[in-house]
């Protein structure tokens, strides 16, 4: 399913064959059942996961194209895991190995927890949602 329009031209024909049989329901109790054949509970979380899920879809696509350019993206590192940081992407996380926070080592990170900064997209993989950054790349350019 592409997107609510589907789900809604699903419970149109819906509503077309029951009337066929004489059974006719209301737009909304069609949308309701719609959903609920779907996996749902209500049309409202149905067009709620639709709309999620195009969203996810924009982002994972900007971000395949900004790493097909070799461009930077804004990111802020949020937590420490094992092995080096988990940088929010506004949507994805993406983990930041400890050797590609900065060209020299970092004794202290808190200056850069929080922060927005600059990122490189290393690897991207959709299919696992595995994305790795470097801030050391940014840095190494524009020096």
């Amino acid at each position: 399913m592409r997107d609510f329009r589907d789900a809604k031209a699903m419970a149109r024909t819906l509503r077309e064959a029951l009337a066929a049989k004489g059974v006719n329901i209301s737009n909304s109790e069609a949308l309701e059942l719609a959903a609920k054949m779907l996996g749902e509970r209500d049309w409202n979380t149905l067009s709620a996961a639709i709309d999620a899920a195009r969203r996810r879809e924009e982002i994972w696509t900007r971000l395949e194209d900004v790493h097909a350019k070799n461009q930077a993206v804004m990111g802020s590192i949020v937590g420490r895991v094992r092995g080096g940081f988990t940088v929010d992407l506004g949507g994805p996380s993406a983990f930041l190995p400890g050797t590609q926070v900065d060209v020299r080592p970092v004794r202290h990170f808190g200056a850069l927890m929080g922060g927005e900064h600059a990122f490189a997209i290393l690897k991207i993989d959709r299919p696992s949602g595995a994305i790795v950054v470097s801030r050391r790349a940014v840095l190494e350019r524009s020096a």
